[in-house]
């Protein structure tokens, strides 16, 4: 699913209008139509409109006009005393010529007979600002808002929750904060937000009648991961291979107070159906982790067939609980500084890189970077905060100038090349513990092994993980990475299908 900010669409817009001669009113009317096939009319029988006067509020109108063709109870309201946009003007013109009572709200006095209809209606229906808000919400506008809020009824927002930001995170003051939110065209950036899930509910996101072509014309390769982009990607198995088709995936990870991450990051890989697994870690753990790893095989950095697994590698990952140390750097130099697979660098492989950023820009691999915040933050240099404000925009400058993929962790993982940006869609906060990190870094690991294209295994790899939390977490308090290791060969079996 594609997604956007407010320039887009105005660019989209504009060119449907004036390139291509479709009337603004015609994309209002389709836009109404889509919002009254997501009511549930058995449902829902009585609708409170509120409407600002730009083309959002012309949206609303339309949908009321629509409800009231229904035989649907109606209570519509203007919110404010600026001059109309002209398509808004030409639905209220029709809603006056048509016999309904519009209803202005231009002072507290005014908010009477809004507060009524809210208190008798089933469902109460935004069109109050669009995509184009920028300013803070204040004065009736935020006491209009603030009593959508407070009232039982059912809360569905058009296009945008009003007061949510379109092109950024967070809100201009105060904001809808609705049970359903029917967007067009693009899922908007400002839906990635942290907090949105609080304003915008579900999200539907309708075409409203504007060419494929057009979007894309204006897009900037942002996307939002479907499973039906992951089922695209992931192959069904030759019922003739063998485990040799299957990769041989080196992990590199483990310390003396850390044996828990190199025994997940390995375990994750075998599960996500790499065909050969070999965990190097330090020789002081190696006899713990042998006995852990059945179907792994496992060896120390002093191992004289170290170099030749490294080589024969189709994909590596480096960093789970290995400590930022000498030893750490020492690897992961020894490792890009030679042709070869793909890399995974992950943890103290990542955190070793703060100071020695030269050494991706120099290396010929492939690489696959993934921070979590506070790496993210050591790596760039950039604090957390402006990190949260500008995920996609930092990762996407950071991956073009170190020619690297990088996955962003967090709500909403972002996963980019520099090029296209894909923000992951599962996961959730039951996953919030110990050595989730490391089970993701195996499974990309696996799947860049099995020999899926770098990007491809990235956004595959993130979406399953999260994919398998989402299922668990259905039926347990918190999800470990123990069970998310277990669920990846039932998950990825039911995407294959």
């Amino acid at each position: 699913m594609k997604i956007g900010n407010s320039e887009l669409i105005r660019n989209i817009d504009n060119y449907c209008i004036n390139d291509l001669g479709i009337p603004s009113i015609v994309l209002m009317e389709n836009a109404a139509l889509k919002v009254i096939k997501n009511i549930d009319f058995q449902k829902f029988k009585s609708f409170t409109i509120v409407c600002g006067t730009g083309n959002n509020g012309g949206d609303g109108l339309a949908v009321a006009r629509q409800l009231f063709s229904r035989n649907m109870k109606i209570d519509v309201f203007i919110v404010g005393n600026h001059s109309m946009s002209k398509d808004c003007f030409a639905n209220y013109n029709i809603l006056k010529n048509i016999g309904i009572d519009i209803k202005h709200i231009i002072t507290c006095e005014d908010m009477i007979n809004l507060r009524e209809a809210l208190l008798e209606n089933d469902m109460a229906i935004d069109a109050i600002f669009g995509v184009g808000l920028t300013r803070k919400i204040e004065g009736i506008y935020e006491e209009v808002i603030k009593s959508i809020n407070k009232s039982n009824s059912y809360i569905m927002a058009i296009d945008i929750p009003s007061g949510m930001k379109c092109d950024s995170f967070g809100i201009l003051g105060t904001s809808i904060e609705a049970n359903k939110t029917i967007s067009f065209e693009v899922y908007k950036k400002g839906f990635l937000d942290y907090e949105g899930e609080k304003y915008i509910g579900t999200i539907i996101v309708e075409k409203i009648g504007v060419p494929e072509y057009v979007v894309n014309k204006f897009h900037h390769k942002e996307y939002l991961t479907e499973i039906g982009d992951v089922k695209n990607i992931i192959k069904k198995r030759n019922k003739c291979a063998h485990k040799g088709d299957f990769g041989r995936i080196t992990i590199m990870a483990g310390s003396e107070n850390f044996t828990g991450a190199a025994y997940i990051s390995t375990e994750a890989a075998v599960r996500s159906g790499a065909g050969l697994v070999t965990l190097c870690t330090k020789k002081s753990i190696l006899d713990i982790l042998k006995s852990k790893l059945v179907e792994a095989m496992s060896m120390s950095y002093e191992d004289i067939a170290f170099e030749g697994v490294i080589s024969n590698s189709d994909s590596i990952a480096i960093g789970p609980g290995m400590g930022n140390n000498e030893l750490t750097l020492k690897c992961v130099k020894n490792i890009l500084s030679k042709n070869g697979c793909p890399v995974v660098l992950d943890a103290d492989a990542l955190n070793v890189l703060k100071g020695n950023l030269e050494l991706l820009k120099n290396s010929k691999r492939k690489i696959i970077i993934t921070p979590h915040m506070g790496e993210m933050s050591r790596l760039t240099g950039v604090d957390v905060e402006s990190l949260i404000e500008n995920r996609i925009g930092i990762a996407v400058n950071f991956a073009k100038e170190y020619k690297v993929i990088v996955l962003l962790k967090g709500y909403n993982t972002i996963i980019t090349d520099g090029n296209e940006v894909y923000v992951n869609s599962t996961g959730n906060s039951k996953m919030a513990s110990g050595g989730m990190g490391d089970t993701l870094t195996g499974i990309i690991a696996s799947f860049i092994g099995q020999g899926y294209e770098p990007f491809k295994a990235t956004i595959v790899s993130a979406y399953i993980h999260g994919y398998c939390g989402d299922i668990l977490s259905k039926e347990m308090f918190c999800v470990n990475a123990s069970h998310v290791i277990e669920k990846i060969p039932y998950v990825v079996e039911y995407l294959v299908k």
